[in-house]
């Protein structure tokens, strides 16, 4: 971890995305999965469909966007509609019952980096609410104390520049100060950006 952190000694800032840099997130959705058929079976008595429901969202995982899930979902076991918004606020609201896990790099550079008395943001997208719950649902091995986020949907344009924009000013951080740790989609022209890909071995 010290190798990559040498590469960078100008950096006095590292911003993570959150899902999939800092923990896997199929882990998160996949305990809501099975909330949903578990809520599901428990719901409508003599359904019974709490496994045959995960699977089959576990098998649909990733091949379509989450919004065309719910819908696929609710039309293959001929759901009521209005279970759809319990399925979504699920998302929002689960408590999971495994705590989610850092992927152990991403764990050892972190702690690398506060002991090098680096700062630490997390900048996240998506639904605020959603977000803030896995957070909270995380093992952060004591690192959450030095951490501060920060939701592209609180910006003006929602864009992960904007939420940049905005951090830099508040913090009186220049582009040369800052590492961005994610993928591809996270890049943001003038700030140096270290792929997951490259500290993430799975």
């Amino acid at each position: 971890m010290q190798q990559i952190i040498d590469k960078y000694p100008s950096k006095t800032t590292f911003v993570f995305d959150l899902d999939n840099t800092i923990f896997p997130s199929k882990d998160y959705d996949l305990q809501v999965y099975y909330l949903f058929g578990e809520f599901m079976e428990y719901t409508q008595p003599g359904i019974q469909e709490g496994k045959r429901i995960l699977n089959y969202l576990a098998q649909k995982q990733g091949t379509t966007d989450r919004a065309e899930l719910i819908d696929a979902t609710i039309d293959h076991f001929a759901m009521d509609p209005m279970f759809k918004e319990n399925f979504e606020r699920l998302f929002r609201i689960a408590r999971v019952p495994l705590k989610l896990l850092m992927y152990q790099q991403t764990l050892e550079f972190m702690q690398t980096l506060v002991a090098d008395r680096k700062r630490l943001f997390i900048l996240t997208a998506g639904d605020p609410e959603e977000q803030l719950n896995k957070i909270k649902q995380i093992e952060w091995n004591g690192l959450e104390k030095y951490l501060t986020v920060y939701f592209t949907e609180e910006s003006e344009d929602k864009s992960v520049k904007t939420t940049l924009d905005k951090l830099s000013k508040e913090y009186n951080l220049t582009n040369d100060e800052m590492l961005l740790v994610g993928n591809e989609s996270f890049k943001v022209s003038g700030i140096d950006l270290l792929l997951v890909g490259d500290l993430v071995k799975i």
